[in-house]
């Protein structure tokens, strides 16, 4: 339901914003940029959360408290004194399906509040005085390093495919468009491309190789990104689909597009709206941060000590495949959704029952529960199975 409730509020910005524009004449409008070619105007709809402001004026997303990150504070006084008294028991499911998947689930009244977008950056021209070092080319460049880079680069359409090799140099290569000047361009450590003398690449598939373990920051309003074997990642995109191998820490955020995360080493911070992620992360202690409106999230892995995994979304169904020697505490919280375990949780605080319902919180260990998972969906489902 809160899916469609969105889904119609933006199909209905262009005549929701007419009619306030004729009913708070005289009243200062909140007008909100997208680049410098669309102006649009916000109104307030009746029965929605408060929206929280859009400004597609710079490509930063900021997700900063997603949903259910304040949602355990919505508990009511009496739940939280009778958790006092609650003590530790075996819980049984709502279902059990021949004793290998058990099905759990709960209900609590939720808060919603959406997330902040800031998308978009004026595309000034390269910065190109104050360059340490700089290359020229027709259709590609190449520039000499010392070492490891961070390679910056900003795309409006057009893919953009990072891999890394054991050169001391950093290349690009357009194709599928006219061939056009291209310049990199040095500022101590960091590399920023241009094209045509603008930062922004409009159009093509640009190919990026960079001296293993640069690091990566890209910025795109729509087009594909795929990188490989390369150090951390930072990447701000509106609608392209994102795919990662062999990497170090990944800091992504995104509106629509998908992301797929494979044989990730470091960290991952993962905002989406509505995009769906598959995450595979390497390693017994993974560190991994998903917020999302509608998008859900699928993740491999192993789970023991000194690993965190946070997941909260809106309506997306989140699933975790467990290798079976995790050790690892759950705790889930959902409004409507249900927790389905094929692994054989010890559920130990059970959703209690208030009005013939379940609260909608449990908690669970797997092992000797020497990591953590926390896991939140407002009306989507968990879902914990074997890898």
């Amino acid at each position: 339901m809160i899916r469609v409730l969105v889904i119609v509020f933006f199909l209905a910005i262009p005549v929701l914003a007419k009619a306030q524009t004729q009913d708070d004449e005289g009243k200062p409008a909140q007008r909100h940029r997208v680049d410098r070619h669309l102006d649009i105007q916000v109104p307030s709809i009746p029965g929605l959360p408060p929206l929280p402001e859009i400004d597609l004026s710079g490509i930063e997303i900021d997700l900063p408290e997603l949903l259910a990150s304040a949602m355990p504070h919505d508990r009511d006084v009496d739940d939280e004194e009778d958790d006092d008294h609650e003590m530790d028991h075996d819980v049984e499911p709502d279902e059990d399906h021949g004793g290998n998947v058990k099905v759990y689930k709960l209900n609590q009244q939720r808060s919603i509040r959406l997330p902040r977008m800031r998308i978009g950056e004026d595309d000034s021209e390269s910065d190109e005085e104050n360059a340490t070092a700089r290359s020229r080319g027709r259709g590609s460049a190449t520039l000499q390093v010392k070492g490891p880079v961070t390679f910056q680069m900003r795309a409006q359409a057009g893919e953009v495919e990072v891999i890394a090799t054991e050169k001391r140099q950093v290349s690009v290569t357009l194709s599928d468009a006219p061939a056009e000047d291209i310049a990199l361009y040095a500022f101590g450590d960091r590399v920023e491309p241009a094209f045509r003398g603008r930062r922004t690449l409009r159009r093509g598939k640009l190919r990026v190789e960079l001296p293993r373990g640069s690091r990566l920051d890209v910025a795109s309003m729509s087009g594909d990104v795929t990188a490989q074997r390369i150090g951390d990642v930072r990447i701000r995109t509106m609608s392209g689909d994102v795919k990662l191998a062999g990497v170090g820490k990944v800091d992504l955020q995104m509106i629509s597009g998908d992301a797929r995360i494979e044989d990730v080493a470091g960290p991952v911070r993962l905002h989406t709206v509505s995009g769906h992620a598959v995450v595979a992360t390497s390693g017994a202690a993974p560190q991994v941060e998903f917020r999302s409106a509608s998008g859900g999230l699928d993740w491999a892995g192993i789970c023991a000590r000194d690993c965190h995994l946070s997941a909260e979304t809106v309506s997306g169904e989140l699933r975790l495949n467990v290798d079976p020697k995790s050790s690892f505490e759950l705790s889930y919280s959902s409004h409507s959704g249900e927790l389905r375990d094929e692994v054989n949780l010890a559920v130990k605080r059970a959703p209690k029952r208030k009005h013939g319902m379940s609260s909608g919180w449990l908690e669970a260990t797997f092992g000797k529960g020497e990591g953590m998972i926390e896991a939140d969906a407002f009306s989507g489902s968990l879902v914990v199975k074997r890898k």
